[in-house]
């Protein structure tokens, strides 16, 4: 499914798809790039202006929507949904691994000191009741996942808002073709994550909940907040956005500031700057003993968020506390990954290696990444590296908490880049939301940086199905 399309001078070919349809919208906007670029950047504006209206933005910045859309059949539907709530089972287990396993424990050195905190395991399965996971696909055709964002992953509304605008806005691309968001339950119902929160909490305690608090702490990740915030009281729970440190413990659970009762905390926070923040230590400990159902809890905040637990779940040591089911799910769907550090392991083809000289060697075929960073930070790619930038890192993976993983390489699309207004190759993957163990839909990002991220000038692409 490749086409070379010309206009003049100009030359846009188009790149294999992952489905037919999603070709055929491939070969429009080469089509248009190359012979009347000026109509799609008219209805790319008219999408942009819909989507700024609806109140949806990204910090306070305009939310880079992309006009293509990225269009996936029925049957990359199904793998994606037996992926992703495969994954979100095994995490489970891992979790519960991380707390009786010291050798599963040394893999997360930075944490030796909150076990107190993480180890208090809830009660509800899954563990991570709000998820979005991360993938690519690999040479083998199946979906990897490269990232867990086990704790407070965004998109969780905004992506069912930006689903909704994108489909009742005239598109150029997508005329006469037959495409669906609707069947995605993050996008039919506008209310799927506010419903998930509520039945979460109802199954921990019996009851129906009526007061729910947003915890932040000193106004970073506080994108969708006001969302979240608007979605609980549209749901007839009161709610509020606070500040952690202003939480506190009380007889029969936490209260905030004004001393009113909060029954449930949804934390969209960055764990890693409470750790020294004795003000917050009320809130860390009020949520350990479960005084308050806390979405999602520490283990889900620290260790399944972390990307050591591909380790876990990818490396051969720990194999025997999964089942026959479980295995093949792992090899089919995690990549090889390793926490760095000296000493002896297995590479991808189950050979013993020295990690740190094997890392050396293959860099062409290895991304190095800090653990428990977000957004891309200090991600190296091999192939992308200078042999000086690539030992460096070695040097600084070797004493800090950093993993080495496969280097999977993305698919590649054309797309409006809207920071630079132009039409472009970027490449993408696709997102997994999961709501309580169910797959409730789907969010792709493009980028012209290997590394993707919106935050990195990269673009949203809703996902629709044929």
């Amino acid at each position: 499914m490749s086409t070379q399309v010309t206009s003049g001078t100009a030359a846009i070919e188009a790149v294999p798809a992952i489905s037919q349809m999603d070709a055929q919208v491939e070969r429009r906007l080469c089509e248009f790039a190359s012979s009347d670029s000026t109509s799609i950047w008219k209805t790319q504006d008219e999408l942009s202006g819909a989507i700024a209206n609806a109140g949806v933005h990204f910090e306070g910045q305009a939310c880079p929507v992309c006009l293509r859309p990225l269009t996936i059949d029925s049957s990359l539907t199904s793998h994606l949904t037996a992926a992703a709530e495969g994954v979100i089972k095994l995490l489970d287990v891992a979790a519960e691994l991380y707390c009786r396993d010291e050798e599963v424990q040394k893999l997360f050195p930075a944490y030796k000191h909150l076990r107190h905190w993480i180890t208090s395991l809830p009660k509800h399965r899954p563990i991570a009741t709000i998820c979005r996971l991360d993938g690519l696909f690999g040479k083998d055709g199946n979906y990897k996942i490269i990232e867990t964002n086990t704790e407070g992953p965004g998109g969780v509304i905004q992506t069912g808002v930006i689903a909704r605008v994108w489909s009742r806005t005239p598109n150029i691309l997508t005329d006469g073709l037959s495409l669906e968001v609707s069947k995605q339950p993050l996008i039919k119902d506008p209310n799927c994550f506010v419903r998930e929160l509520a039945s979460t909490y109802h199954a921990a305690t019996g009851c129906t909940l009526r007061a729910a608090a947003v915890a932040n702490f000193r106004g970073r990740f506080a994108n969708e907040v006001d969302w979240i915030v608007k979605g609980l009281e549209g749901a007839g729970i009161k709610a509020t956005l606070l500040d952690a440190s202003t939480i506190r413990r009380a007889p029969g659970g936490v209260v905030g500031p004004d001393g009113e009762p909060i029954e449930l905390v949804y934390n969209k926070l960055d764990v890693r700057d409470l750790v020294g923040a004795t003000e917050c230590s009320d809130y860390l400990d009020a949520c350990a003993a479960q005084e308050v159902v806390s979405i999602n809890p520490w283990i889900s905040q620290w260790v399944l968020s972390d990307k050591a637990i591909l380790a876990v779940l990818s490396d051969d040591r720990f194999s025997s506390n999964f089942d026959a089911a479980q295995i093949e799910l792992i090899a089919r769907h995690i990549p090889w990954t390793r926490v760095v550090r000296a000493g002896q392991t297995t590479d991808p083809e189950r050979c013993r290696i020295e990690l740190i000289s094997y890392i050396r060697d293959h860099k062409a075929s290895l991304v190095l990444k800090p653990s428990n960073a977000t957004r891309g930070e200090h991600v190296v790619i091999g192939r992308f590296a200078s042999p000086q930038e690539w030992e460096e890192y070695i040097e600084r993976a070797a004493s800090s908490p950093y993993v080495v993983q496969e280097y999977l390489r993305p698919g590649q699309i054309t797309a409006l880049h809207l920071p630079s207004r132009s039409i472009k190759k970027m490449v993408y993957g696709i997102d997994c939301y999961v709501f309580g163990g169910r797959l409730v839909g789907f969010n792709s990002r493009a980028s012209c940086d290997p590394v993707m991220n919106v935050g990195r000038s990269g673009v949203l692409m809703p996902v629709t199905t044929a």
